[in-house]
């Protein structure tokens, strides 16, 4: 039983939904603590959704007696996860509201790993839950990303299968590896969005990179002694880390899968110059034009764009530790591509309404990402 307190009514239907799709029986919604607190006085939930604020205030409450009860849960938050939260919150999983109703179905499911899944009107146990996805290579992103730059056997196609299975569910804002960290290995996102970044001292960030499905880190990290950046999931992610004597296998022994390895490290590079240029020389509202048409084709080359649409899972802040701008600048400059009538953003997908002219008004040229015909967007 999963119990869900949530104070709006529009994602409390759209969470709870997707909740009995995936098959957990639902305690609630509810939208007060006081309501919440008197089912879960008569319930013996498996694991709770909750937010920090509900209509009578803050859930604190709440999240104390969850953790005297020994139910974990997560938090569903238009707040960020810092230490000015109440510590009956802190050290939670936490989601950034409003998060893909999928998101939070992974989140639940990570949870119950190690324990008994009681909250599945099935009855099945968490440690049956599988954590990676055997896809084909015609859904794997990695597959399918390498296969752009180079003609690859079948045999390498198993072999990059194979690498590519052990993912691990990671929740959203998530260190995968920090600055200074001595790197044990590379670091393949299947699923989500994650971001190479540097911190200043003042908290303020710079996202650099976005690893979307497919994407791997440097590929050489083995070489360093210590990483000089840090990689955070922007959204919850599915991640392999693979070992240095792995990659070094790959590249000794898979000539074709080699050249297709050094190729996106060179389409890495070649990104993050237009990045530069972005920040450099273009107005927001061509910034963030510029970066909606070049997630259409990279997305598009892995199969996870439909027509001109494709889930944008992460925030509006993301967006601004993107481009360099504030967040109240992002927020009229994606007001304004409304206006033109460009895009529609919504229940973090994107959809391109006028592509061409978006390409216009970004001066978007896709030869950096050198996909050849898949760049046709």
């Amino acid at each position: 039983m999963a119990l869900l307190a949530e104070a709006d009514s529009f994602v409390s239907l759209d969470l709870s939904d997707a909740l009995q799709a995936a098959g957990y029986r639902v305690l609630g919604p509810f939208a007060t603590t006081r309501e919440t607190l008197a089912a879960l006085s008569q319930n013996s939930p498996t694991l709770a959704i909750i937010d920090i604020t509900l209509r009578d205030g803050s859930s604190a409450t709440l999240a104390e007696e969850l953790r005297r009860r020994s139910v974990p849960f997560l938090v569903h938050s238009a707040c960020r996860q810092d230490t000015s939260h109440p510590v009956s919150f802190q050290g939670a999983p936490w989601l950034i509201k409003p998060a893909l109703a999928r998101d939070v179905v992974a989140l639940c499911d990570e949870l119950f790993l190690g324990g008994s899944n009681a909250a599945r009107a099935d009855g099945e146990r968490a440690s049956s839950l599988p954590v990676v996805e055997q896809a084909g290579s015609v859904s794997n992103p990695f597959v399918r990303k390498l296969e752009g730059f180079a003609a690859l056997s079948e045999a390498d196609r198993v072999v990059l299968e194979q690498v590519s299975a052990n993912a691990r569910i990671v929740p959203p804002q998530t260190s995968l590896v920090h600055e200074g960290d001595r790197p044990d290995g590379v670091l393949l996102v299947m699923e989500g969005f994650a971001g190479r970044l540097k911190h200043r001292a003042n908290g303020h960030r710079q996202i650099m990179a976005y690893l979307v499905p497919g994407d791997m880190g440097d590929l050489d990290v083995a070489l360093l002694s210590r990483m000089d950046h840090t990689i955070t999931t922007l959204s919850a992610c599915k991640v392999v880390r693979i070992a240095p004597e792995t990659v070094a296998a790959l590249v000794q022994h898979h000539s074709q899968i080699a050249r297709a390895l050094r190729m996106a490290t060179l389409v890495d590079e070649a990104t993050l110059r237009e990045w530069l240029m972005n920040v450099g020389c273009r107005s927001a509202v061509e910034r963030i034009a510029h970066l909606f048409c070049e997630l259409l084709v990279r997305l598009g080359a892995v199969g996870l764009a439909q027509g001109n649409s494709y889930d944008l899972p992460i925030t509006q802040l993301d967006i601004a530790d993107t481009t360099g701008l504030s967040n109240v600048h992002v927020n009229r400059s994606l007001q304004e591509l409304r206006r033109q009538g460009l895009i529609e953003l919504g229940g973090r997908r994107l959809t391109i309404l006028n592509l061409p002219r978006l390409r216009t008004l970004a001066e978007f040229k896709a030869n950096y990402l050198h996909l050849g015909d898949r760049s046709a967007a």
